[in-house]
C-alpha cells in the first residue's frame, strides 16, 4: 500500500493518481499529445471530479483538492464525457482528464482502471482520524490576544519572497492554487508553538482581489483558531495571509473577502469546520488525510517561485503522499 501511495500524483494542485495496471502509468504527465485537428492536449493522469454545474453554455468542473474550476463546453461531441464526469461526482470515483494545453478547458475524458478505483474508495473517508500522541498535548485554545498577534507573525514571516522564511516557504502571494497546503503548513507552525486549530473549508463561486488581480476558486481553506480575548471570552479567528496580511479575522468577514464583487458574481454554497489534521474535504464531506505533510511540501515548494494570479495552475504531478 506504501508503495502505491508513493506512485500517487497531484496536478495543478489536483490528486492524481497513475494505476500500476495501466500502461501509461509510467508516463510523464505533462507529455503533451496531439488529438485530430491539431489540438493541443495535455494528460494530467486521473483524477476524482467532486463537481459539475452548467454555467453559460459550459460544465464547470471542480476536482479533488484544486481550488480552481475548470470547464467543459456543453457540446454534442462533450455529451459522452460531460456523462462520465457527472457518474463520477456521483459515485466518488477516478476519471483521465485531457486539459488543452495552457488552459483550465477538458477537451477529453477517459476511463479509470479497477485498481484507480479500489484506490479512491480507500483514500476518500467520511471518518474523523485522532492523532494518536499529538492533540492531547496542545492547547485549544490560545490565551491572549497577544500571542494570537504573535503567532499570526510567525506564520505571515514564512511567506514566500521574505528573508525570514524556511524551506518550504508558504505560498501566501499565490493565491491561485495550493491553499489546502498553505492550512496545513500553518497548522504545523500552529502545533509546533504548543497549540492546535480548526480549519474551515468554504464552497461556491468564490472571487477574491490581492488589491492587484483577481482570482477565481471552487473552495477556499484556512485554519480556525480559538483565544481568549480581554475578557476572558473563547473567540474564533481565521488566518490567512493570503486574504489578509493585517492579522486574524472573523471567519465572517474571511468569507466575505472570499466573495469580493468587485471580481465578479460570487455566492457561498456551503461552509464546514474540520479537526486541523483534516488536509482536504469535499462538498459532499468525504475527507483526505497528509499526516506527514509529504504532499504539504511538496506542493509548497512547486508553487514556491510564482506570485499573483497567473492561471492555468503548473503541474504538481511529482508531488506524492
Amino acid at each position: 500500500m506504501k508503495k502505491f501511495l508513493l506512485s500517487m500524483m497531484v496536478f495543478a494542485s489536483v490528486l492524481l493518481f497513475n494505476s500500476c495496471s495501466d500502461t501509461n502509468a509510467n508516463q510523464d504527465p505533462n507529455i503533451v499529445a496531439k488529438e485530430s485537428g491539431e489540438v493541443t492536449m495535455k494528460d494530467f493522469g486521473r483524477t476524482v471530479p467532486v463537481g459539475i454545474d452548467k454555467e453559460n453554455g459550459k460544465f464547470k468542473v471542480s476536482f479533488i483538492l484544486s481550488a480552481q474550476p475548470y470547464e467543459i463546453k456543453d457540446t454534442k461531441e462533450n455529451e459522452a464525457y460531460i456523462s462520465m464526469i457527472s457518474q463520477a461526482v456521483k459515485n466518488e470515483s477516478p476519471v483521465r482528464i485531457f486539459l488543452k494545453s495552457n488552459s483550465n478547458e477538458i477537451l477529453k475524458v477517459d476511463s479509470p482502471t479497477l485498481e484507480d478505483i479500489r484506490f479512491f474508495k480507500s483514500a476518500l473517508t467520511k471518518e474523523i482520524k485522532a492523532e494518536k500522541g499529538i492533540t492531547n498535548k496542545l492547547a485549544n485554545v490560545i490565551p491572549d490576544q497577544a500571542t494570537l498577534n504573535s503567532l499570526f507573525t510567525q506564520i505571515k514571516n514564512q511567506s514566500c519572497g521574505t528573508s525570514t522564511a524556511s524551506s518550504p516557504c508558504i505560498t501566501f502571494r499565490y493565491p491561485v492554487d495550493g491553499c489546502y497546503a498553505r492550512a496545513h503548513k500553518m497548522r504545523q507552525i500552529l502545533n509546533n508553538a504548543g497549540y492546535e486549530c480548526e480549519k474551515q473549508f468554504v464552497y461556491g463561486n468564490l472571487r477574491a482581489s490581492t488589491g492587484t488581480c483577481c482570482v477565481s476558486w471552487v473552495y477556499h481553506v484556512a485554519i480556525l483558531v480559538s483565544f481568549k480575548n480581554a475578557s476572558g471570552v473563547i473567540e474564533k479567528r481565521i488566518i490567512d495571509p493570503s486574504l489578509n496580511s493585517n492579522g486574524p479575522i472573523t471567519d465572517t468577514a474571511w468569507r466575505a473577502a472570499c466573495t469580493n464583487s468587485t471580481c465578479g458574481s460570487t455566492s457561498v454554497s456551503s461552509f464546514a469546520n474540520t479537526p486541523g489534521n483534516v488536509y482536504y474535504r469535499n462538498p459532499a464531506g468525504s475527507l483526505l488525510y497528509d499526516d506527514n505533510l509529504v504532499n504539504t511540501n511538496c506542493t509548497l515548494t512547486a508553487f514556491s517561485a510564482l506570485s499573483g494570479c497567473s492561471a492555468p495552475v503548473p503541474s504538481t504531478a511529482h508531488c506524492g503522499f
